[in-house]
């Protein structure tokens, strides 16, 4: 499988067993902590480190080149990133404006982010410089308003980036070069993309569902609306007041993963925790709502947000909506089997 976000200190290891349980990964409910062999999970605090910079709202983790890593940390209004896990974590001086993601170009060298709250996509080349290189704020004569995820495909080294509101995807090999641009039908406000098996996938969150582009030239599109009992959308909710809030699906080690927008101030007083992370084996599985409840293994009242599948584990961004910083990590989750 191409897994999303091939784009996307030493480490603080921390399982959630039966027997040891910390309160940054306490239960949800106030219980015994959960067992990874329950979930074939084992999760480990990647981000921050002892001694590390704080995150406030971390959104996405990617990896590379070679072993460097790099938080997109949203609300800092920043980037970190260590050469390797035995460094520590330090701040980019490269100016932003509540960015999402960013990712490594091979093929030019240069690192491509959403520049989110300023409306443009930036490439830069160095994290130690506040340099950069190129920007836009259209993409094939589509405006820019408040763009999310970007990712890269490795065969073809196309690059995509999306327009939340309206849905609109861009495709470029640089800033100016090679643009193209779908509307996807996305029901709503979109946060993500994946790649998986070299086809693309929009993330409708309001709608809780998943568009496959089919054939971006014509463009076709196959739709998949995740099981909702509510019959309701909206960019937050809870599972019992809006149905899934999809933040972001990611194909992993033989099954899809996928994350909603529950909060405390968007539940309404409904629980803000259940079916916020869940695993499930096929898109089909999505719509018929036969799906995994892994709520558990995140912290209760944080809101899980991008997935980055790197190195056979699964990495979760996670925040605190109603208090940012208090909490704020990047997970890991390794199969137990690895």
């Amino acid at each position: 499988m191409q897994n999303k976000k091939h784009h996307r200190s030493r480490l603080k290891t921390t399982l959630v067993t039966a027997a040891c349980g910390i309160a940054a990964l306490a239960p949800v409910n106030g219980d015994e902590p959960p067992d990874p062999a329950r979930f074939g999970l084992v999760v480990a605090t990647h981000a921050p480190d002892e001694g590390g910079l704080q995150l406030k709202w971390p959104t996405h983790i990617a990896f590379g080149p070679g072993t460097r890593e790099v938080v997109t940390d949203l609300k800092n209004n920043r980037f970190v990133y260590r050469d390797s896990a035995k460094d520590a974590w330090q701040a980019s001086p490269v100016a932003v404006s509540g960015p999402h993601s960013l990712v490594h170009n091979p093929a030019d060298g240069l690192y491509y982010a959403n520049d989110t709250e300023n409306h443009r996509i930036i490439a830069f080349r160095d994290l130690s410089s506040g340099t950069i290189a190129a920007q836009t704020g259209s993409i094939a004569g589509v405006t820019l308003k408040r763009p999310h995820d970007i990712l890269i495909d490795p065969a073809t080294n196309w690059i995509y980036a999306l327009n939340p509101h309206s849905g609109h995807v861009f495709r470029f090999t640089a800033i100016g070069e090679n643009v193209s641009a779908v509307q996807a039908p996305a029901g709503g406000y979109a946060r993500a993309l994946s790649l998986v098996n070299g086809k693309l996938y929009v993330i409708g969150s309001a709608k809780g569902r998943i568009v496959k582009i089919v054939d971006w030239d014509t463009p076709t599109f196959q739709t998949y609306d995740s099981h909702d009992p509510t019959g309701k959308s909206g960019s937050g909710g809870s599972w019992t007041k809006t149905g899934l809030v999809i933040n972001d699906a990611e194909f992993f080690d033989g099954s899809w993963y996928a994350t909603s927008y529950f909060s405390q101030s968007y539940a309404g007083g409904t629980d803000s925790d259940e079916n916020k992370f869940i695993r499930f084996k096929t898109l089909d599985d999505l719509v018929a709502g036969n799906w995994t409840d892994l709520s558990s293994l995140v912290p209760g009242g944080m809101n899980p947000y991008f997935l980055t599948s790197h190195g056979g584990s699964l990495f979760l961004a996670i925040f605190n909506h109603e208090s940012p910083g208090t909490g704020d990590a990047i997970l890991r989750l390794t199969p137990v089997a690895n």
